[in-house]
């Protein structure tokens, strides 16, 4: 009889407790994905994880460094509805991309076997993302990153 009471009190417990889960909240670390583009190839994804800026970079070819320094929703600067890039063979930089969030943008250096995402520039006068920025801008992270690279 003392054995079904502590089963009976133990079911009860169980019980209680598998109904206090309601309560409980569930992350979701779900990216919700802000825009998307291919440039040599490879496709770049911006993403908007809970108030930080990612970038995932689809492809095996490259080393990649960097981290986006900038606050989302972010978004690659365009021109006519294509990404805006632009090459500076002289210090063999093979596309120059930007792009923008919140509080600032960011350079996006393809070299022959890397990608690289390091300086970014605080503004406080954002571009317009649809009509992008002038190549002097792209020229610039792309001097900045030979500067600092050599």
């Amino acid at each position: 009889m003392k054995k079904n009471v502590y089963i009976l009190i133990l079911s009860f417990f169980i019980l209680s407790c598998s109904k206090e889960k309601k309560g409980i909240t569930i992350q979701n670390n779900e990216s919700a994905i802000t825009d998307t583009t291919l440039v040599n190839g490879v496709l770049l994804e911006l993403s908007d994880s809970t108030g930080i800026g990612k970038l995932r970079i689809h492809s095996d070819e490259y080393k990649i460094s960097g981290k986006i320094k900038i606050k989302p929703p972010c978004y690659f600067l365009k021109r006519d509805g294509k990404v805006l890039s632009f090459s500076y063979p002289e210090i063999n930089v093979n596309e120059t991309v930007i792009i923008q969030g919140k509080d600032g943008v960011q350079g996006i250096v393809f070299k022959k076997d890397s990608i690289i995402y390091e300086d970014y520039f605080p503004i406080t006068s954002p571009y317009n993302v649809k009509e992008g920025a002038d190549e002097i801008v792209y020229q610039d992270f792309a001097h900045r990153f030979y500067k600092n690279r050599y």
